[in-house]
């Protein structure tokens, strides 16, 4: 009798696994992408002038003063309006994103996630990889 039932129990539950993974898998449907500093630059040059493509530095406004990417959008981190202005933007446009040295971008990938952008680059290394392959900043 139990051999039986194991032996139906296990199949029902593989069919319900499999209908719920579709709905599991719509509630994250956000593309990130990690990025090198150099394969950041290449993204940069590939998407010049379109207005699907934008860059968010996600540092301090004095970070930011210091030295940022070309066209890069200021969304700092610390503030409390974080996630409302991440909020504000086009989840369909994709986003290149990058903040010192990864840390608080990594942190930002599941609000990312929540908000339901549709794709999104990690600059993995963040400015400080960017500056140490000499590659331009605006000030």
């Amino acid at each position: 009798m139990k051999k039986s039932l194991i032996t139906y129990a296990i199949p029902i539950f593989i069919i319900c696994l499999g209908l719920l993974s579709p709905s599991l898998s719509a509630q994250d449907s956000t593309h990130v992408t990690a990025v090198s500093a150099k394969e950041a630059a290449d993204l940069i040059d590939k998407h010049g002038g379109d207005n699907t493509f934008a860059i968010l530095d996600i540092r301090t406004p004095g970070e930011f003063q210091s030295g940022h990417l070309p066209d890069a959008i200021l969304v700092d981190f610390y503030s409390q309006a974080f996630a409302d202005q991440l909020n504000r933007l086009d989840k369909k446009k994709t986003y290149l994103v990058y903040c010192r040295t990864g840390n608080r971008s990594t942190s930002a990938l599941s609000l990312f996630k929540k908000l339901k952008f549709e794709k999104i680059y990690h600059m993995s290394a963040g400015i400080s990889g960017w500056k140490s392959q000499d590659l331009p900043v605006i000030k």
